[in-house]
């Protein structure tokens, strides 16, 4: 396999989250609990993450990391996040706010990121980053699978009606907040002045 061939191999398995994210979606609203669909839904779900997990480790071990690279990958992560949690919210497993404050975080980032390439820092991911990412990820799924196995009734997914979906939700809110505040306050952080080379 060429270079460019393992370097595009990694970049469609990252661009791929976002069309599994879709899928899922529209399969949310054509399919009730219980149904194959249903589950299908659970599994795309699943394999959105893991690609998110592999693209990474492909990229390291075909040689193909890039610039652009680590630029996309966190941009096909939000997107695909943001449509996956547009359609639990429209379905109504989730609250609408928290799918405006992904989007906060998502945008704040994005643009703190261009801040930090302009500036000529590293815009590096951070723990906080991978945190929300887990969060997210695995929240997304853990509510779509107590809808598809109809663990908890539809009706009961609102805001504060059952402790299980609540707790979930607000467990995604609470590290995707932490997450925007601190890659603000690294953004605040002045660089260190750097060591004249002339000095003895």
């Amino acid at each position: 396999m060429s270079e460019k061939s393992r370097y595009l191999f990694v970049q469609y398995v990252t661009l791929a989250r976002i069309p599994l994210a879709i899928a899922a979606g529209i399969m949310l609203h054509r399919t009730g609990p219980y149904g194959v669909m249903a589950f299908a839904v659970v599994g795309l779900l699943g394999v959105c993450e893991l690609t998110d997990i592999f693209d990474g480790l492909l990229a390291r071990r075909l040689g193909a990391e890039s610039r652009f690279g680590s630029l996309f990958d966190p941009y096909c992560d939000s997107m695909s996040r943001l449509i996956i949690f547009f359609g639990l919210a429209s379905k109504g497993l989730c609250p609408w706010w928290l799918f405006l404050l992904m989007a906060l975080r998502d945008v704040s980032v994005a643009y703190i990121r261009i801040m930090y390439i302009l500036s000529g820092k590293r815009a590096a991911a951070r723990l906080s980053g991978k945190a929300k990412a887990w969060a997210q990820g695995l929240g997304a799924i853990l509510l779509a699978a107590l809808w598809a196995f109809g663990v908890i009734p539809l009706e009961d997914f609102r805001f504060g009606c059952t402790w299980l979906p609540t707790t979930i939700v607000v467990l995604i809110a609470a590290v995707t907040l932490w997450s925007l505040l601190d890659y603000f306050s690294a953004a605040q952080v002045p660089p260190a002045p750097q060591k004249d080379s002339a000095a003895p």
